[in-house]
């Protein structure tokens, strides 16, 4: 072959050479591979800033590949890899994220729902002891069969029955007075003190001040007429008593009137209660003021129809509080002060019955009570509207625990703190 016709071979040979596609970096499969999984597809949906930037990175490398810059295809194919591989990671952490979202609110809306359930169970709880309540109240102001004519041990008995059933409905009125007296008046019968009966208690006579009566609420016109209904019957029944208990008179004792009179003032208590209670919750008040006492484990409390009940003794020297006794009272101060929704009586008991002249000494002794559980004892005028309501009841010996002609006659003697429960439950 000549020189001219080897020439010209090589020349075409050199042409078709340029002319030739470059071979494809094995890279662009690798990419086409990644582009076609899931985790593509996953980074699309929750990490597309990422995927849009390897997307531009695999476009770039094409467009290398078409202007034959294979080693340039080569590395932008490897960014666009480890950017898809960027965005896999990153869509994981926001789908995580998502999912944790997703669980917190689904358990928000489980602890809403469960909040919702225990608020119906409570409230349908609450609404079922007020029923109960009610019943009580309603059976107890049922009327009674008259009491016939007793022998004269019988008639002693009704009498002192009679007279214990008075303390009670006095107690229960001044604890719905407690209830609805305004702040700083807690005059517990709506009523001046006055000198007591022999045998008669007066729940007024230890009260320190005068008070205004008639304590009821604005907006609770009708409470107020029932109160002071229930107080009317009370007086009403003193008198009967006072007649009943002079020696020689053959007067029955007026024990039917006196079941009337306490029935009158628990259901008045009730109904003050009812007036503070929500309808949507079961406030629960009296049993986490129960429970907290009954864990300091030194009070023994008890619950009757006023409230919480703390029964001490043993609380003075004469006319004076102990020390003992001062230290105990506060200890109940503090509790009062925490629980100021709670109004407070302070009811004092004697082992045997006191005269007129032995009442003021008597009355001097509750209001020393009175005035160590008042925490705005030395605190500031602006304080003072803050305190729970105290107020004191002399009660005398018409509501014994044990014989009051045993040998055991003194535990008789004793002070109730009663934490009057201002709510159904």
């Amino acid at each position: 072959m000549s020189a001219r016709r080897l020439a010209t071979v090589a020349v075409a040979g050199v042409v078709l050479a340029a002319c030739a596609p470059i071979p494809r970096p094995a890279v662009l499969d690798e990419l086409d591979h990644v582009r076609a999984g899931a985790a593509a597809a996953e980074s699309k949906r929750y990490a597309p800033g990422a995927f849009a930037r390897a997307e531009k990175l695999r476009g770039d490398a094409l467009a290398a590949l078409d202007e034959k810059d294979r080693a340039g295809a080569q590395i932008l194919g490897e960014q666009a890899v480890a950017a898809h591989a960027h965005a896999h990671a990153i869509s994981r952490l926001a789908r995580a994220e998502a999912a944790e979202a997703e669980a917190k609110a689904q358990r928000s809306a489980g602890e809403a729902s469960l909040a919702g359930l225990e608020a119906e169970h409570a409230r349908v709880a609450a609404e079922v002891d007020a029923l109960d309540m009610r019943i009580k109240v309603a059976r107890d102001a049922q009327p009674v069969v008259p009491s016939g004519k007793a022998d004269a041990d019988r008639e002693k008995a009704r009498l002192a029955a009679a007279r214990s059933l008075a303390l009670q409905a006095r107690l229960l009125c001044g604890a719905a007075r407690l209830l609805t007296a305004p702040a700083g008046n807690p005059q517990p019968d709506g009523t001046q003190p006055s000198a007591a009966q022999p045998g008669a208690a007066q729940p007024g006579a230890a009260q320190p001040s005068a008070a205004q009566p008639g304590a009821a609420q604005p907006g609770s016109a009708s409470l107020a007429a029932q109160l002071d209904e229930a107080t009317a019957a009370i007086k009403k029944l003193d008198a009967d008593l006072a007649e009943a208990g002079v020696a020689g008179r053959a007067i029955p004792a007026p024990i039917d009137q006196a079941s009337r009179a306490r029935a009158g003032c628990l259901a008045a208590l009730t109904a003050a209660r009812r007036a503070a209670t929500p309808v949507t919750r079961a406030p629960g008040a009296g049993d986490a003021l129960l429970a907290e006492l009954s864990a300091a484990g030194n009070w023994s409390p008890a619950r009757d129809d006023r409230g919480i009940v703390v029964t001490l003794r043993g609380l003075f020297a004469g006319n004076a509080l102990t020390k003992t006794g001062e230290a105990r009272l506060r200890d109940l101060s503090r509790v009062a002060a925490a629980h100021p929704a709670f109004p407070v009586a302070v009811v004092v008991h004697t082992d045997r019955e006191i005269s007129a002249r032995e009442e003021p000494a008597w009355a001097a002794r509750a209001n020393a009570v009175v005035r160590a559980l008042d925490p705005a004892q030395g605190a500031s005028a602006a304080a003072a509207p803050q305190a729970p309501r105290i107020a004191p009841f002399l009660a005398g010996s018409a509501a014994p625990v044990v014989d009051p002609s045993g040998s055991e006659r003194g535990r008789n003697a004793r002070v109730e703190i009663v934490f009057v429960t201002p709510e159904t439950l």
